[in-house]
């Protein structure tokens, strides 16, 4: 059995990009997977989205949907938002995240002095999107989602 810390663990010790920041392909493949399989959502965040909120507060027997609201991608035990993940989201979103062999990519692990416009843009979209990697799915992930694999004790952050 995969533990989360040995998933964690993983992501923390390569010093490269996880292939879902740097081929979009991988990604929405990933993604699906999460909405599919483990209830990854809402759509969009900004509306109310009563039925999602009501959906996940009766799968996890909580009171309310205030109480299932709490627990976002943002709080999540996999949700990595290092330096070094952010990195490579921004160098994904940066090269317009062609498609690349599917193998995990070099990074270097400290930003550039300067920024061109594109890479202004793509952290401008980590930053709207509050955006990390979910380790235990394997994708891009935005904060203010959640998913049933939800686990307390997040997000991975520099140390």
């Amino acid at each position: 059995m995969i533990k989360l810390t040995d998933l964690l663990k993983e992501v923390d010790d390569k010093p490269t990009c996880p292939i879902a920041t740097q081929n979009v392909a991988v990604n929405l493949k990933n993604r699906q997977i999460a909405i599919d399989r483990y209830g990854y959502g809402p759509l969009n965040p900004n509306n109310p989205n009563i039925k999602f909120w009501k959906e996940k507060a009766e799968a996890w027997k909580l009171d309310t949907m205030e109480e299932a609201k709490s627990a976002r991608c943002n709080s999540c035990a996999a949700f990595n938002i290092t330096q070094r993940i952010l990195n490579c989201i921004e160098k994904g979103l940066a090269a317009g995240e062609k498609e690349v062999p599917v193998q995990e990519q070099e990074i270097d692990s400290a930003p550039e002095e300067e920024t061109t416009n594109t890479e202004q843009d793509a952290w401008d979209t980590i930053e709207a999107g509050k955006l990390g990697y979910c380790t235990m799915h394997k994708f891009k992930c935005a904060g203010s989602r959640t998913c049933n694999s939800w686990v307390t004790g997040g997000p991975v952050k520099d140390k």
